[in-house]
């Protein structure tokens, strides 16, 4: 019995090794698609302002872009101070996904929390994410890229309803 189970187990293992390693390798789309990205890759500097609880704090954000896995993946680390303390600290990945078609961004923050977001280019260097947040209400972000500039605005807004949006976050950034 015990050599009819090993059996079994390794027949399923090999069946399953077969059947990944003839998976289509959609690689090379996926890095066109990630080349509309590319101007994204980089060390950006500047300000953002948080709106909170009706007060404003100025925050000195950078965010350090870069291609990891061969062009499949965009790793984003953002860090904002205040003073010498980090008040800011977020890690996320951008890929395409080649199953649906879409672009996919999750986040992490200093904080603990993670997101699957979307990400979507709206026009040549405009782009939009954003969330479902858990507790209620949905948040989005949309980032202008100008290369001629070289500048990142993006503003980050919330809503209840998805229907009326309310800024909370404004960043201004040069690329260096």
């Amino acid at each position: 019995m015990k050599n009819q189970t090993r059996f079994l187990t390794i027949s399923l293992m090999l069946i399953s090794l077969a059947s990944f390693a003839q998976r289509p390798d959609f690689s090379a789309k996926c890095k066109e698609e990630m080349t509309k990205l590319s101007y994204l890759v980089g060390d950006w500097q500047g300000e953002a302002i948080v709106n909170e609880r009706g007060t404003q704090r100025k925050i000195s954000q950078t965010e350090h872009i870069v291609w990891e896995m061969d062009g499949l993946v965009l790793s984003i680390k953002g860090t904002g101070r205040e003073g010498d303390a980090v008040s800011f600290q977020a890690f996320a990945i951008v890929n395409f996904d080649p199953a649906d078609q879409q672009f996919k961004l999750k986040s992490y923050v200093k904080e603990g929390f993670s997101t699957n977001a979307y990400f979507k280019i709206i026009e040549a260097n405009k782009f939009e994410w954003g969330f479902d947040i858990p507790a209620g209400g949905k948040s989005k972000y949309t980032i202008t890229l100008d290369p001629e500039k070289k500048t990142w605005y993006e503003v980050g807004e919330y809503s209840r309803d998805g229907s009326q949006w309310f800024p909370f976050i404004q960043m201004n950034l040069v690329k260096q």
